[in-house]
């Protein structure tokens, strides 16, 4: 982690005890909360917005879910559903909050393998399998909630992005790269609408990624991103521009990972019923038109377990690759969801 991000994270932990909470969590929040925790599992945010809608003079009760005529429409949305559910359970000290997705990739089968940064240590080009296992574990705390009149939220948050030759058994199955991305944001909720596509989320935040290795295997960056969410029905898209913050010349593992990666990325995710399809587009806006595409794709498997396959084509799916073209494809299984 270089000097400057190191400052500004610090910084924001050490800030924190010095400033309170604001607001509380009002009645109709509260009504929703205990709804949602004693309601059956196909309940919607509707049904139960129906039923907390008076919830200042006749809150229900710890035992009764909400209910409305069967016939009557739904307008629960995605992003809401998220939201409500991290919310009942983010203070149960026995429940880590998502913050990216979760998932394990069993078997993640890459073309070409990247071998050039490897050269010094493993001069041969076959020392890589084609296979190997990726995963993702991220995870994000409630710093400050309640903001801003109640729609501004604080967090902090970690995600491990690993891929590890489990299979090569001739080099010790390490792990051939993992990036480390801790981060700090502020959540806004919104409620404006635009040609039918409606805003309920925008996020700011300062983030730092490094992959943790020293001298030429060493890679990382810093920096601020924001991000605004739209949705329309069971379709939501994120836009997501960013700024590298500067380093220093002598500091600097990647000068000309803009290049590679560009200022920005556009994803989409859409809900059909029990599966969910998404898609995450970035481009340098160059002349050589470096970029990068992602498609996914999750399933019912079984219980809480979600099947999840993975295709990636382009630049900077890790930190190691930034300046690497991938084509890689992966199946696996997903603990938790983009929605």
């Amino acid at each position: 982690m270089s000097r400057k991000s190191f400052y500004l994270l610090a910084v924001a932990c050490l800030l924190q005890p010095l400033l309170t909470q604001a607001g509380a969590v009002s009645e109709h929040e509260e009504c929703l909360l205990n709804a949602l925790s004693n309601a059956p599992g196909d309940t919607t945010i509707a049904e139960l917005r129906e039923g907390c809608k008076d919830a200042g003079n006749d809150q229900i009760t710890d035992n009764a879910a909400p209910t409305v005529a069967a016939d009557e429409p739904s307008t629960s949305s995605p992003v809401e559903e998220r939201l409500l559910s991290e919310k009942s359970t983010q203070d149960n000290p026995f429940v880590i909050t998502p913050h990216k997705m979760n998932y394990v990739l069993f078997a993640s089968y890459e073309s070409d393998p990247n071998t050039a940064p490897y050269s010094e240590i493993a001069p041969s080009d076959n020392v890589l399998d084609n296979t190997e296992i990726e995963f993702q574990l991220s995870l994000k705390v409630p710093v400050m909630e309640d903001l801003f009149g109640g729609i501004g939220s604080v967090y902090m948050a970690y995600t491990n992005h690993s891929y590890w030759q489990a299979y090569n058994k001739p080099i010790s199955s390490p792990f051939r790269e993992t990036n480390h991305e801790p981060e700090a944001f502020l959540d806004l909720k919104s409620d404006w609408t635009l040609f039918g596509w409606r805003n309920p989320l925008n996020r700011f935040s300062i983030v730092h990624q490094s992959n943790g290795q020293s001298g030429s295997l060493s890679r990382s960056w810093n920096r601020f991103y924001a991000q605004f969410i739209l949705q329309r029905g069971d379709m939501v898209l994120s836009i997501k521009p960013w700024y590298r913050i500067p380093e220093d010349d002598e500091d600097d593992d990647n000068p000309d990972i803009d290049d590679f990666l560009g200022h920005g990325e556009l994803a989409g995710v859409y809900k059909n019923g029990h599966h969910t399809y998404n898609l995450m587009l970035r481009n340098n806006f160059q002349s050589d038109n470096k970029g990068a595409v992602e498609l996914g794709w999750t399933f019912p498997l079984y219980g809480r377990l979600r099947g999840y396959m993975k295709y990636f084509n382009g630049y900077g799916e890790s930190l190691i690759d930034y300046n690497a073209k991938s084509h890689r494809l992966g199946l696996g299984v997903a603990l938790t969801d983009w929605l």
